[in-house]
């Protein structure tokens, strides 16, 4: 990559850093006065402000990061394969670790992943009535003994 390239992205990612302290003066939680409705809105408000901050807490962590590559020299890389990462796409979105191809396949397992779990909900994690019938025993008093082993538990649950 070129140096001009490498100097424009770390001037960024300076300017960014720097801009964190003023954002961070923006967001401090309000205190909770009025009555119900003032304060379900400032709960909401302070609700917002939160994920705002630890949304920007992990954007700076990458910026950082990217800071850190161009120091070891290693920006622009993907951590995936080592092949380099388009200019485009560093445009698009700078703190980029990963290839557009390498992005793709870990975008792909993850939706792979997801739809696996929601499958396994819709199927409803319920022990089946033959789960059941299986190591049930009572006593004389009429407690139970059921036990489900961990064979038991990961078919329930998965």
């Amino acid at each position: 990559m070129e140096k001009a390239t490498i100097t424009h992205f770390k001037n960024l990612f300076l300017e960014i850093l720097s801009e964190e302290e003023i954002f961070e003066g923006k967001l401090s939680p309000v205190t909770l006065e009025g009555d119900e409705v003032d304060i379900v809105s400032v709960e909401k408000e302070n609700q917002m402000d939160f994920r705002l901050k630890a949304r920007n807490a992990i954007y700076l962590k990458k910026v950082r990061k990217s800071l850190q590559k161009i120091e070891d020299g290693s920006f622009g890389e993907c951590e995936d394969c080592g092949t380099e990462i388009s200019h485009n796409r560093l445009v698009a979105r700078p703190t980029a670790d990963l290839c557009i191809h390498c992005k793709e396949v870990e975008e792909k397992e993850e939706n792979q992943m997801v739809h696996r779990n929601r499958n396994s909900v819709k199927n409803g994690r319920v022990l089946p009535i033959e789960h059941l019938d299986r190591n049930y025993k009572s006593d004389e008093n009429g407690t139970s003994n059921f036990q489900v082993s961990h064979m038991d538990y990961q078919d329930i649950v998965s």
